[in-house]
């Protein structure tokens, strides 16, 4: 299931690191059992006080993978889409900004499914940039009591048709081509995975 250089969940505003020793003075640490393993329950609970959490494990790869058994795992994809111009293409949803992304379909990779849900969201054709997902992010929630962990595969693309149009229906409020400073002002009303995401291009930067 993994292919992600750290292994990081986020519930809500909260990061949880799975890691070998404590990070920085910032995270609250759990140290594992000797199964390598921690409670769905004990880090939920923990999340509700603390929004940087490590868990201290000498096998990090080992009690992440057995931490995300504890979830149902949902498969999406978005895109990281630049224009010519150098602009981002963002979308504002549920009042905030965000990437267009969306759940794999029966059949498809997750550069087939980021690809289309780009321009299912946004009028944009795209073309990606690399064979492998520029980063993999993982969002875990509560969807009436059942525990959900959202692995989506985000892609870098180059736009081919650069014309905009918000699916409303999704609850897209708007799409824009954003440059520099609109994506570091952008990036302040919008979700920890998508920083991570717009980390990874390495051209932008969040100025606070």
């Amino acid at each position: 299931m993994l292919n992600n250089a750290t292994y990081s969940i986020y519930i809500g505003s909260s990061q949880i690191l799975f890691v070998g020793e404590k990070p920085d003075a910032r995270y609250t640490t759990i140290a594992v059992d000797g199964e390598l393993s921690v409670s769905r329950a004990k880090v939920i609970k923990k999340v509700e006080t603390d929004k940087f959490i490590a868990i201290i494990t000498p096998q990090p790869a080992v009690t992440f993978e057995r931490f995300a058994a504890q979830f149902v795992l949902v498969e999406a994809a978005g895109g990281a889409v630049m224009n010519e111009r150098g602009e981002l293409l963002m979308i504002l949803l549920r009042h905030r900004w965000d990437l267009p992304k969306g759940h794999v379909e029966a059949g498809e990779s997750g550069a087939e499914a980021a690809v289309r849900e780009v321009e299912e969201e946004t009028s944009v054709r795209a073309q990606l940039c690399g064979e492998e997902p520029l980063a993999v992010t993982f969002h875990a929630y509560d969807t009436y009591g059942r525990w959900e962990l959202k692995r989506t595969e985000w892609w870098e693309m180059s736009a081919t048709r650069c014309d905009l149009r918000a699916q409303a229906e999704e609850g897209i409020a708007e799409v824009r081509w954003c440059p520099f400073a609109e994506v570091a002002k952008n990036l302040m009303q919008s979700y920890e995975t998508i920083k991570q995401v717009v980390a990874a291009l390495g051209i932008y930067s969040e100025k606070r």
